[in-house]
């Protein structure tokens, strides 16, 4: 087993976590529970095999997954390890709450300390609650008292609130999810490597994207198969978070003895800074694939569960997904005959009823952490797999996302035209900018940028500005054709217009008539900078292109 430091702290950890949520599961009177026999072995094999960190949280498996681990523990095994767990903040309502819970978890862990106990998926409105409880001094006496030995919170929302968590106390460790699809969102490379310079502890969870990485089309399999090192698909996602040198946790939330072995084979051969450019490239292109294959970005983490009416919503959105990997549709479908599907159905089949059943009270949406407008997706899937619809008559095929990012300020030179949308002759400004940017130093040349602006004086006239742009670091010397202009930092909806342009105005149509109308959560930013980003994945008139459109929005 390969170790590093963890972070500013006096120990070494194994690059491999054993992430404790997805542990292996059995029918038990209708019921899925734990197999608690295949649980512990795989947990022992772990580490006999050098794995030292365990991560856990109250309510995975239905509050019972710190049960297991606490068996899994006995007999020695609690002293070679580093054991985390969680305090659910979503659910306190009141100070006394810290050390309910707090002694509740050791008490089901079978222990008297935690190696490090989390603040479990901060967010701004759950950090609230740790400033309004003044947690952060409860979690100072725990340690104090010898309960707990350091401190720190996992999280999911953007990266100015992760940077104000992070600048708000001296943490010994954070945990984010971070893999080769998601290193631009929530917490992203930029907020992973701010925390990493001040010594803080950066533990990845979701580095397989809860074993969507390990799902392969042809494509793919083409991609794994001609590369020059032969690794699976998950040990490529693995490596892809291992090579960055601010990561000393890569968290894998392993279900069976198999991924564990395999899990650990990959960990033995990962190191910083190891992976070659061809490499990086070769998991580029990967992640390329991958972005056109989950209309949903669940990623299992059965955080909205249990749902008040009973619907199982991971389970109904991983079928949804499923449907883009299989090729006989009609048979895969008959498989939503087994979610129940009225109350009394749910009495013998709990927690585990169709997208039909959701009453859409909302409790879910600032459960997930992917921020998925949950209600209005299952509408969308019980259409599909309840009333055969067809999937491209309910889902644009043509869409992806959106993914919620944090774009810090930046500035552009190029070309602007201000007028009618209409009149714009758009192919003939990118030709007139690529004859005169190559004589600007300092650009980044990796992508170009189609930016729409407007006012309310250019709206009264039914005109907007458009600049053809690349960013650039340094401003030097500039031709007079070209202009300079600094945007600021900005969140952004990110979706991703897959094909050519025939149907981009469809994707604009869904954007402004479908998505910002349903979002319950987000609204447009008046007047700010929407734009096009054109990279690599650009091919004007291919079926494979890719077109990334940024869209400015803020909480309502």
């Amino acid at each position: 087993m390969k170790y590093r430091k963890m972070g500013s702290l006096d120990w070494d950890v194994s690059v491999l976590g054993f992430g404790c949520m997805r542990l292996p599961t059995k029918k038990e009177n209708g019921n899925e529970v734990i197999d608690e026999e295949v649980a512990i072995k795989m947990i022992r094999y772990a580490i006999d095999n050098g794995v030292n960190y365990f991560d856990t949280a109250f309510p995975y498996h239905n509050e019972t997954s710190e049960i297991i681990v606490g068996k899994a523990l006995k007999d020695g095994y609690r002293e070679k390890i580093k054991l985390v767990t969680k305090l659910p903040i979503w659910r306190v309502t009141k100070r006394e709450d810290f050390d309910n819970y707090l002694n509740t978890q050791l008490e089901k862990l079978q222990t008297n300390y935690l190696d490090i106990y989390l603040f479990h998926g901060l967010s701004k409105r759950t950090f609230e609650l740790v400033k309004k409880y003044e947690f952060i001094e409860k979690m100072e006496e725990a340690k104090t008292a010898g309960k707990i030995r350091h401190i720190g919170f996992s999280f999911h929302d953007s990266y100015d609130v992760f940077k104000e968590i992070i600048d708000f106390y001296n943490w010994d460790m954070t945990q984010i999810q971070w893999n080769f699809v998601d290193h631009n969102t929530q917490a992203t490379t930029k907020g992973l490597e701010y925390a990493a310079s001040k010594g803080i502890a950066i533990v990845v969870m979701e580095p397989i994207k809860g074993g969507f990485l390990t799902k392969t089309t042809k494509e793919i399999e083409n991609i794994i198969e001609n590369a020059p090192i032969k690794r699976s698909a998950a040990s490529w996602a693995l490596q892809y978070v291992w090579n960055h040198p601010g990561v000393s946790v890569a968290l894998s939330g392993m279900s069976t003895l198999d991924h564990v072995i395999e899990n650990i084979e990959s960990a033995n051969k990962s190191g910083i800074n190891s992976l070659s450019p061809e490499e990086l490239n070769i998991i580029s292109d990967m992640a390329i694939r991958f972005k056109t294959k989950s209309l949903i970005p669940c990623t299992l983490c059965y955080y909205c569960q249990p749902c008040p009416s009973g619907v199982n919503i991971p389970k109904n959105f991983g079928m949804l997904n499923e449907l883009l990997w299989v090729e006989n549709r009609e048979e895969f479908i008959k498989y939503y005959d087994y979610f129940a599907k009225t109350k009394e159905e749910l009495n013998e089949s709990r927690n585990n009823g169709n997208a039909a059943l959701c009453v859409q009270c909302g409790e879910c949406l600032e459960k997930c952490p992917q921020e998925i407008n949950i209600p209005y997706e299952l509408e969308k899937v019980h259409l599909v797999l309840g009333e055969g619809q067809e999937f491209s008559k309910v889902f644009k095929l043509f869409i992806r996302g959106p993914k919620i990012v944090e774009k810090e300020a930046f500035q552009i030179v190029g070309i602007e035209d201000v007028g009618k949308r209409e009149k714009r002759n758009v192919p003939q400004m990118w030709a007139k900018f690529y004859e005169i940017i190559y004589k600007v130093q300092n650009r980044d040349g990796s992508h170009g940028l189609g930016i729409s602006l407007s006012s309310k004086e250019l709206l009264k006239k039914g005109e907007d500005r458009y600049i053809v742009a690349q960013e650039i670091l340094k401003v030097e010397i500039i031709p007079e054709e070209l202009i300079i202009e600094k945007f600021p930092a900005q969140k952004y909806a990110v979706f991703t217009h897959l094909g050519k342009l025939d149907n981009l105005g469809e994707t604009f149509d869904f954007i402004y008539g479908e998505w910002l109308p349903n979002n319950s959560r987000y609204e447009r930013v008046p007047f700010a900078p929407e734009f096009e980003w054109y990279d690599q994945r650009f091919q004007k008139d291919s079926d494979t292109s890719e077109l990334d459109l940024y869209i400015p929005i803020r909480e309502k």
